[in-house]
């Protein structure tokens, strides 16, 4: 068994009077003593800070943690965060929370690091209250007479509120406050920083003083943190170096209850909560300590690094007793740590390392011997012995001795009389002497007869004769203790995977098999029958899956299956089947016993299940509820002699006794946390927000037309396992049937129509029980304004405006479309002359090159025979230039045509650009002087290769060229780089020319266009609409960039490498 660091203290009861020395012998506590379980919330569960340093619970039921960076309300599911808001005056005044306070009338007071604060929980907003000094708040009470007492910077205030009047105990005239206590007989008593505690006399507004450390130990400090009053009216003092002493209000005496840790150091003791008028917790910075102030007892939890259920750290400030009976422990570090008022107490075996404990995770088989020794075997870990009395474990490994168990996957147990009968997973069958722990026999597969067929023994059961019988994969065996051997079960096949087996008062046997139904059959009788699964046939069995077999006080067979629970019907030889209809978590069933008041428990992979076989009820418990986790494992269930009973899952064991239930009638109201519109969160009191104060105390909301998709949250304020609680709602006015919502708690409403609504909300934490009052929300829809009467007038009269307009309209868009038909005809007609004129001077061009060509011969024969003669020269000379400008002409209109029919094919072949730019710029470079202009270039100081047709590429640049020329004024600029990391090279060619506006950046590529700036210089018109087009056919481009510098900037990036590329090597 695993328990969270108990150590007991042995003090002779408290009465009121006398002084009674201190035992300080600390023992541990027997195993049977409780185990504390704890669940914890942190940072990673919405809590603002794990620093807790106050906590309270309101009278609706939330709970309220005071952190070093945040005040949180927790709900069950989520916390809430208030923190301080510079621009919102209700926000609370710092973040470090220091006490918190809960008047009888449900008002929150909160002190602070800056100040004392009044919480409004109907605006959710804070109110500070003036004092003297806006420091750090450390304590809170109200006494009988309605005034409130608070400690600032250890200074006692008492305030009475509805005069406002302000009673101050300063230091040095008073004394160092430290905390304050208020008992019901209206007596307020106060602790100081030196060790006396302080009693309030409201005729003489003095203080009568009692020593607290008088005949005590000398301490470095007499330092009082806390003041607790028990239900009978006396104290309970927390010090810092002196532990917990207990004073007597009657006498005026005091006596030192609790002094020392196990390790002789002084306990720091924070925080008192008396959960019962024998109970008391502590809180310390060594952990918590349960006070037994009848028998003088202490237990001390503390936090254990390898147990999962220990509080999460030892310096516990502050503790909470909710309504439930559930303690809530802030700690420093740790966040909040809750114990749980379980109806049902599950106590949890789990491996911790470093510790005695179960070895395994994976719980298999348990089975109590004759000595009370409770037999665990595991399917990770081996086996277990476990001493009930001492708590103590014992773990038996294979070892490859003999002597030991053969392997550590253990599947089947019984122990019968000083035997434990050990079946494991491909490995045989070990029997151990009980008394030595040492494996006697081994038993394994064999070929001759009387031996197993199967190393894998999966159960082991002992029929009420004393009968060993075995369940293996390969058969059912029963063992012949004369010959030690065994024989094949007559009646059963032999190829069978036996899961389970049964033997009843009349000799009949049953055998559940792992994929064939159920056998059984009677020696005396001869007769047998086969059970199977039959999709047709509703009361036969649920699954050929079944996984145990069990017989209740009634003789009833009850059958768990991978279909669900059934139950034979001896009069009609059939089943009726229990599944998730009928209210259990899944139909996945492993195994069930029975408890004294004849109900099942039954283990499932999501949860245990307790069901009454008369009623068809059933409460599941889940790991919210306690149990290590939701998955059991296959054949795992004992009940001893006491009715404890044992389930093994896959992260450990669970015991418990069913007649320990504990029903709890603890209602609680569930609340309206939560109203988002459109998906957004309403806020109190803001612009368009219907809410005028918190939905919680929202009785009635209205809203907007274009508000009418809404989502509402709601909690039921019960802690012990928020998540089993259920919910149902029903919205009156839009439905007439409760919907039943499972575990979710928040519901969806779309596009309701205006009208009047009533939202209700209702609860059940008790599994079916719906008993618990409703929550209503009444939630008016309002019309759209266009919705009312008046508008429909309007609209009449608007309608006779909308049928004139529309017969207008009509014909305007008739108008329109015979418009917009005449444009595309016009369109139409204008591409088709383009076309022509294309064509016209495509075909010109044919027709004019030939007798250029036929012409250009014979004259540059003319001009080497007579070119010196001077009379003509300078006429042959005007002839050769004009027909070479015919000739290009006529090229530039072919190679258009070209583009525009995508008849152009280019040979991407590797070429050294940065040589061919420079040649086009040697061959343009006397025509740039001859105008007198600045002509740079700059390729840059690396070699450029690049894939091009050197055709078409060679066009470009001329084209480009011959452009920047023709309209620069006096400079041109042309650059040559790489970009993309190389995989892009960019030509960028500058002029000064007429600076071409953003409008025409893409008019000039268009073919013929001209600008009327530049009509008058000669061109054609298509050069650069050519260029643009071979630019693209490289798979790049041509544009015109803004010009930043006041040049017209053409910029050509073409790709270094094409699709197809050709290489070309000289020989």
């Amino acid at each position: 068994m695993t328990f969270i660091g108990i150590l007991e203290h042995k003090f002779v009861p408290l009465t009121r009077r006398g002084f009674i020395p201190v035992l300080l012998l600390f023992l541990a506590l027997d195993a049977a003593g409780q185990s504390y379980y704890f669940r914890h919330y942190q940072v990673e569960n919405g809590l603002s800070n794990n620093a807790v340093i106050c906590c309270q619970q309101d009278q609706k039921g939330f709970l309220w943690f005071g952190t070093k960076d945040g005040l949180n309300r927790f709900d069950g599911y989520t916390f809430k965060i208030f923190r301080n808001n510079p621009d919102d005056s209700g926000s609370i005044g710092s973040n470090f929370i220091h006490t918190l306070y809960v008047d009888p009338s449900d008002i929150m007071w909160v002190g602070t690091e800056k100040g004392l604060y009044k919480y409004d929980a109907t605006t959710e907003s804070f109110s500070w209250v003036p004092t003297p000094f806006s420091e750090q708040i450390t304590d809170i009470k109200r006494d009988g007479r309605g005034n409130l007492w608070f400690i600032s910077n250890f200074n006692l205030f008492k305030y009475y509120e509805p005069s406002h009047q302000l009673d101050q105990f300063k230091v040095p005239d008073y004394f160092e406050a430290t905390s304050i206590c208020t008992l019901p007989d209206s007596s307020v008593w106060v602790s100081s920083s030196n060790g006396f505690l302080k009693k309030y006399n409201f005729t003489t507004h003095s203080f009568q003083s009692f020593n607290l450390f008088d005949h005590s130990q000398k301490t470095v400090s007499n330092w009082v943190e806390k003041l607790y009053g028990t239900r009978d009216g006396n104290l309970l003092v927390g010090t810092s170096n002196q532990g917990v002493k207990f004073f007597d209000t009657h006498t005026g005496a005091y006596r030192d209850i609790l002094t020392y840790n196990a390790d002789k150091t002084e306990i720091f003791a924070r925080n008192f909560v008396q959960t019962t008028p024998d109970e008391c917790w502590i809180a310390t910075e060594s952990g918590i300590y349960i006070y037994d102030m009848s028998t003088g007892k202490t237990t001390n939890l503390h936090k254990e690094y390898n147990n999962p259920y220990s509080i999460s750290d030892n310096a516990v400030y502050t503790f909470c007793y909710d309504k439930e009976g559930g303690i809530w422990a802030g700690t420093y570090f740790g966040g909040v740590n809750y114990y749980p008022r379980q109806p049902l107490a599950f106590t949890k075996y789990f491996p911790e390392k470093g510790k005695n404990s179960l070895s395994g995770n994976v719980v298999r088989e348990v089975h109590q011997d004759q000595y009370g020794h409770l037999w665990i075997g595991t399917e990770d870990a081996g086996l277990n012995k476990y001493d009930t009395s001492s708590g103590l474990f014992t773990s038996f490994q294979p070892t490859g001795a003999k002597d030991a168990i053969s392997y550590t996957n253990i599947h089947g147990l019984l122990a019968t009389g000083n035997e434990l009968w050990i079946g494991t997973f491909e490995h045989g069958l070990d029997v151990m002497n009980i008394q030595t722990g040492k494996i006697i026999r081994h038993y394994s597969k064999q070929n001759d007869a009387g031996s197993l067929r199967s190393n894998f023994i999966y159960c082991i059961y002992q029929s009420p004769a004393g009968q060993v019988m075995l369940g293996t994969t390969i058969g059912a065996y029963q063992y012949n203790r004369a010959t030690d051997n065994f024989t094949p079960l007559k009646g059963f096949p032999l190829f069978n995977w036996y899961s389970s087996l049964l033997q009843e008062d009349d000799s009949t046997i049953w055998a559940c098999t792992y994929g064939n139904g159920i056998h059984y059959y009677n020696p005396k009788t001869n007769k047998g029958a086969h059970f199977r699964y039959n999709s047709k046939d509703k009361n036969s069995l649920a699954s050929d899956r079944v996984n145990s077999i069990f017989e209740d006080s009634n003789k009833n067979l009850w059958f768990a299956t991978e279909g669900g629970l059934c139950k034979y019907d001896r009069q009609k030889n059939n089943f009726t089947r229990y599944t998730t209809a009928n209210g259990l978590p899944t139909n996945f069933i492993l195994s069930l016993l029975e408890d004294s008041k004849k109900n099942l428990w039954i283990t499932t992979s999501r949860g245990l299940v307790s069901f009454d076989p008369v009623s068809g009820l059933s409460t599941v418990y889940t790991k919210a509820n306690g149990l290590l986790n939701d998955q059991f494992n296959f054949s795992s269930a004992y009940k001893d002699a006491e009715g404890r009973m044992y389930f093994g899952s896959v992260k450990g064991l669970i015991s418990f006794r069913p007649d320990e239930f504990v029903k709890s009638n603890f209602t609680p109201l569930v609340y309206i946390t939560g109203f988002q519109v459109n998906n957004n969160e309403l806020v109190i009191s803001k612009d368009n927000s219907p809410l005028a104060k918190s939905i919680t105390y929202t009785h009635k909301i209205e809203l907007t037309h274009n508000q009418s998709t809404f989502s509402i949250d709601f909690a039921s304020l019960s802690y012990t396992a928020p998540e089993m609680s259920e919910y149902a709602y029903k919205m009156d006015g839009l439905e007439n049937d409760w919907t039943y919502l499972k575990t979710n708690r928040k519901v969806y409403f779309t596009n309701l129509s205006p009208g009047t609504y009533t939202f209700k909300i209702k609860a059940s934490i008790n599994n079916g029980s719906w008993n618990g009052p409703e929550t209503t929300l009444t939630i008016e829809i309002l019309p759209p304004w266009w919705a009312s009467r008046w508008a429909y007038i309007v609209y009449l009269l608007l309608a006779s405006a909308i049928i004139y307009f529309l017969i207008r309209n009509y014909h305007r868009r008739i108008n329109e479309k015979n418009r917009r038909k005449i444009e595309l005809l016009e369109h139409e007609k204008e591409k088709e002359i383009y076309h022509a004129k294309i064509e016209f001077f495509t075909n010109v061009a044919h027709e004019i090159k030939t007798p250029l060509t036929l012409i250009k011969g014979p004259m540059e024969k003319i001009m080497k025979k007579n070119g010196h003669a001077t009379d003509i020269s300078g006429n042959l000379k005007l002839m050769e230039k004009n027909t070479n400008r015919l000739i290009e002409l006529t090229n530039q209109l072919l190679d258009f045509r070209k583009t525009e029919t995508k008849g152009f094919s280019l040979n991407f072949v590797k070429t050294n650009i940065s040589s061919i730019l420079a040649d086009t710029y040697n061959s343009f470079k006397i025509l740039a002087e001859s105008k007198s202009l600045i002509y740079q270039l700059d390729s840059g100081e690396k070699e450029v290769q690049a894939y091009v047709d050197t055709d078409a590429f060679s066009k470009i640049l001329n084209n480009l060229f011959n452009n920047a020329i023709k309209y620069a004024r006096s400079e041109i600029q042309i650059g040559l780089t790489l970009v993309n990391e190389e995989k892009i090279f960019q030509i960028i060619i500058k002029n000064d020319g007429y600076l071409i506006p953003k409008e025409m950046k893409d008019k000039i590529f268009e073919p013929f266009f001209r600008m009327k700036e530049t009509e008058k210089l000669s061109g054609s018109g298509i050069g650069l609409s050519i260029s643009k087009s071979l630019a693209e056919l490289h798979n790049g481009k041509l544009e015109l960039t803004d010009a930043h510098d006041g040049m017209n900037t053409f910029v050509l990036s073409l790709p270094v490498h094409q699709q197809i590329e050709f290489d070309l090597h000289r020989t």
